[in-house]
């Protein structure tokens, strides 16, 4: 009898818990990084800093909406649980996945659009390279995220939609 007791409550319970169940999902919108690989014609990673010819990280540069940002310089002031953009500026960082060292800057919020964004890379050595980036972001009316974006190294198309880093070879 107890047996059958509980195992009726159990199933009660089991047939409330999934029936009540509430199917909206909630997505975490995955923040806008521009990263960088820059490479010379015979393929050296210009930016490990243990490569002959690679670029002295302290001296790479980004100009954006008039403020320049050192690589390295963290300008994150956000501390949250939740999964905002922290804006961390300008950095060097070593890619185990792709076992190349990529500039990142950014993290700009996945949750906007952006028209014509242009960020400048001054490398130290006297040259640049402009790096532009258009970006929508909408809700769906299924309730889903749809983004589409454009990359552009220095006036020229790189990327389709599936752009994660953009190469530069110097």
């Amino acid at each position: 009898m107890k047996t059958r007791l509980l195992s009726f409550v159990f199933a009660v319970t089991a047939i409330f818990t999934f029936v009540s169940c509430d199917k909206e999902m909630i997505y975490d919108v995955y923040p806008v990084v521009m990263k960088v690989t820059v490479v010379n014609n015979g393929g050296v990673d210009l930016l490990n800093p243990e490569n002959d010819g690679a670029f002295d990280e302290t001296q790479i540069k980004v100009l954006y909406k008039d403020e320049e940002y050192e690589c390295g310089e963290d300008m994150s002031e956000l501390r949250t649980k939740a999964y905002m953009p922290h804006f961390y500026g300008l950095r060097n960082l070593y890619n185990a996945y792709s076992q190349a060292y990529e500039l990142k800057f950014g993290e700009f919020d996945g949750a906007e659009s952006y028209s014509g964004e242009e960020i400048t890379i001054l490398w130290g050595d006297g040259t640049s390279d402009n790096i532009k980036f258009n970006r929508t972001f909408k809700w769906k009316n299924n309730g889903k995220p749809k983004v589409k974006h454009e990359w552009f190294l220095n006036g020229k198309k790189v990327s389709d939609e599936t752009i994660d880093v953009i190469k530069i070879i110097k």
